[in-house]
């Protein structure tokens, strides 16, 4: 149904359900259930990072090196 309807957007739909604890029920129990960002810039930041580390080892793999797994 869209955000409209319900009044709410899609955004503060999934805080909802991740505050209620929805979302857990999909995670392994290793994933921590604390800790996690709430604005937006660190969030946008975050995905920067990831973004760098993908580009970074697909390079790697390309320049025929090996995978780094932490």
């Amino acid at each position: 149904m869209p955000a409209a309807v319900h009044g709410t957007s899609p955004q503060s739909q999934l805080d909802a359900l991740i505050v209620v604890g929805g979302y857990w029920g999909l995670a392994p129990d290793w994933v921590p259930r604390t800790g996690y960002a709430r604005d937006r810039n660190t969030l946008v930041s975050a995905l920067a990072a990831l973004r760098r580390a993908l580009q970074n080892e697909a390079i790697r793999l390309r320049r025929g090196g090996r995978a780094h797994v932490h």
